[in-house]
């Protein structure tokens, strides 16, 4: 019977703030967070009020480990303000043995909303069952003596699809699988790459209400109305403006 455990991103709840509670005249500056720089839509929890980013990119950051994005399993290892992209791994994928990880099930795990699975991201499948040849250049994985166990294959693609199973390879039918994305430019040698792969992360591109890079440019700072549960420019004179200081 055909499986299929694609990553799937579903909505967090919004983090409570009551409408116009906050002191909107405190600095939002650019905070650090290892080697990542923090500011609008993300923000440092517990060290940067609320409305410095938006309820979804929240940062916990505790010093020990890559930082988590709104206490997810989600590992923050980049984030590219340029080009609006985050790269990030999940915990239990990195923290579990690949044969246990290759059962673990994506699909209900992550919770994080106005973020994207990159196209750009590579595919790499775990197929087991299989009821004829594995993919081409699978490469096998012995996962002997657990319970349960069967021969597991990797295999790799090199183009990250959302549709899922609307663009499966004609060489996985037939076999039980599941996917994560992995990096663009991944390579699938042997399976010791495994551990490699899934510990370099993936692309998340997200797309925020408001332009924050005019705010700026206007004089302002990038703030987050719980209140009005939208983007808003702070401006010299304590004024919050729907876009730009020049409104």
């Amino acid at each position: 019977m055909l499986q299929n455990n694609v990553l799937v991103l579903v909505f967090l709840p919004l983090l409570a703030t009551a409408p116009h509670a906050q002191p909107v005249d405190e600095s939002c500056a650019p905070a650090a967070c290892g080697s990542l720089t923090i500011k609008y839509p993300f923000w440092l929890r517990g060290r940067q009020p609320a409305y410095c980013g938006h309820p979804t990119f929240a940062v916990t950051c505790d010093g020990a480990t890559p930082p988590s994005l709104n206490d997810s399993y989600l590992r923050v290892l980049a984030i590219h303000y340029g080009n609006s992209s985050v790269v990030a791994f999940h915990a239990n994928l990195v923290d579990n043995p690949i044969c246990v990880a290759t059962r673990f099930n994506t699909s209900s795990t992550l919770a994080l909303s106005l973020l994207a699975v990159s196209r750009a991201n590579s595919e790499l499948y775990f197929c087991k069952n299989c009821s004829r040849t594995p993919p081409t250049g699978s490469v096998a994985v012995n996962c002997t003596g657990l319970r349960g166990s069967s021969e597991w294959f990797l295999s790799l693609n090199r183009m990250y699809d959302p549709r899922g199973t609307a663009r499966w390879p004609d060489e996985m039918v037939g076999c039980q699988y599941s996917v994560v994305p992995v990096m663009p430019g991944s390579e699938l040698n042997t399976a010791r790459d495994y551990a490699g792969l899934v510990r370099s992360g993936f692309l998340l591109e997200w797309t925020v209400p408001g332009d924050c890079a005019a705010c700026d440019a206007s004089g302002g700072q990038c703030r987050y109305d719980a209140g009005a549960m939208a983007f808003r420019c702070f401006c010299p004179g304590g004024r919050l403006q729907l876009a730009t200081c020049g409104e």
